[in-house]
């Protein structure tokens, strides 16, 4: 219940920062150079990429977690009963 109240919230974030486009600058824009194409970083972007980030940090996290350590779990209660 934790993990979900936490992507809600960070989801409720995100919302935030795309619904206030342009209204607030905390961070300069910056320019980048991928593929001879200009990309231009404003804040609202950067906040989202942290965002994403974490997003996909947590569920890999999740699976890393589902998968190697759930499963001792179950042999436990096996053997116990």
């Amino acid at each position: 219940m934790k993990a979900r109240l936490i992507l809600i919230l960070i989801f409720f974030s995100t919302l935030t920062v795309v619904l206030t486009n342009g209204k607030s600058t905390l961070f300069a824009s910056q320019s980048l150079i991928i593929l001879n194409k200009t990309i231009t970083l404003n804040s609202e972007m950067i906040i989202s990429l942290i965002v994403l980030s974490t997003l996909i940090s947590v569920l890999i996290l999740g699976i890393i977690d589902k998968v190697f350590f759930s499963r001792k779990e179950k042999k436990d209660i096996e053997k116990s009963e």
